[in-house]
């Protein structure tokens, strides 16, 4: 429904093929039993024998919430995107083209948007502008929050 936006912001990611490449993480996060687990510092030390970064274990626990007084639960639905993870990183239809204005935002530390990408991307999104965050990887918005802020700002409030 491209009509029902103004402009989008695609955050590190290329309208291409992606393999699967989040096992550890979807692992990780299939692990945690909320039957034992009490606190977020639990699930945290559960998380990181799959996961090392702590940004990126902080970014995903901030799924977590209190379903019932006692106990942790997700937002998100993990058992769907575990069973669907190949659709994660299905490229666009090549005729899939939205019109308005766009900003992906790269890390300057990521793999994800190369620039041999951006050929494609601008066929996709024809108004399509890229932002470069330098000090982050694929994870912006949690390694350089500042950063993400005043990219998207800056280019939503124009």
């Amino acid at each position: 429904y491209p009509e029902l936006l103004r402009k989008l912001v695609v955050a590190d990611i290329a309208p291409k093929y992606y393999p699967i490449h989040h096992e550890d993480i979807l692992k990780g996060l299939q692990s945690l039993d909320f039957d034992t687990i009490q606190s977020r510092r639990e699930a945290d030390a559960a998380l990181s024998k799959y996961v090392s970064d702590m940004g990126t274990r902080m970014f995903l626990l901030k799924n977590l919430y209190w379903k019932d007084k006692g106990r942790l639960g997700f937002r998100m639905n993990l058992p769907v995107l575990a069973s669907e993870v190949e659709e994660v990183g299905e490229s666009l239809p090549r005729q899939t083209v939205f019109k308005g204005e766009t900003l992906f935002i790269r890390g300057g530390r990521s793999s994800y948007i190369k620039d041999e990408d951006w050929m494609d991307v601008q066929r996709h999104f024809p108004n399509a502008q890229l932002d470069t965050i330098p000090s982050a990887g694929h994870w912006l918005h949690a390694e350089a929050p500042a950063e993400f802020y005043n990219s998207t700002s800056k280019f939503l409030i124009l």
